[in-house]
């Protein structure tokens, strides 16, 4: 049986102090979102396309993670993570952007930077990989009948679940992926998460996927079982 692990922030903080977030510098230019292949619907936000400027939450080199977190973008990874990944055959990420453009850090303008600011770049990644077995995942609707394809299952409704569970013979065999119907940003492999943490790369939490919970009915949607 394979081990998946779901990542989020450092500490579950997207905007927290401890490590640099990003926000969005205008224009923001989007495309289209991902689609369901049997029904059509929409699986996915809008992509954000180029350019691709940002503003970095601060200018200390410390809290520059290898992970950077926001809103409105899936996730951008340092130059050093991605020499990694290619470095040691790990798959799953679609694309990689040319490096971002790093506008503004703290209260500091482009120009102004005391040090050289790193190299991050947007990643893109195909919805999909993996169906989660909503059954051993525990998940609960407060409105099921809203969902209407049995292959997305997207819908506006309330969930609750206990796990994010995999369903058996449906990955296919990417390091991160986005499983269909899971409540998370990206779920990964036991390899990835080896990789990581061998690497000491910074500001990304490795959750067990059997102990990451959600429930859209209280603070902050998810937690972690004990």
């Amino acid at each position: 049986m394979n081990n998946f692990y779901v990542i989020e922030p450092a500490y579950g903080k997207m905007f927290g102090t401890k490590w640099a977030y990003a926000d969005l510098i205008p224009p923001v230019n989007r495309g289209d979102s991902q689609y369901c292949p049997v029904c059509g619907g929409a699986v996915s936000g809008l992509r954000w396309l180029p350019p691709h400027r940002i503003k970095l939450s601060s200018a200390k080199p410390g809290k520059w993670g290898d992970f950077v977190w926001g809103a409105g973008f899936p996730l951008l990874v340092s130059s050093q993570f991605k020499e990694i990944y290619e470095r040691e055959g790990l798959m799953g990420i679609e694309e990689f952007s040319d490096p971002v453009e790093i506008v503004r850090m703290g209260t500091l303008k482009s120009g102004q930077f005391p040090n050289p600011p790193p190299t991050y770049h947007l990643i893109h990644i195909l919805w999909g990989g993996a169906n989660q077995d909503d059954v051993a995942s525990g998940l609960r609707h407060v409105n099921p009948e809203v969902i209407t394809c049995a292959y997305c299952r997207v819908g506006v409704t309330r969930r609750k679940q206990e796990r994010v569970a995999i369903e058996e013979g449906t990955w296919n065999g990417n390091d991160i992926f986005k499983p269909r119907n899971a409540p998370v940003p990206f779920a990964v492999s036991e390899r990835f998460k080896v990789i990581i943490e061998n690497y000491h790369l910074t500001n990304i939490w490795l959750i067990p996927a059997e102990r990451f919970a959600y429930d859209e009915m209280r603070p902050g949607l998810w937690f972690v079982r004990e």
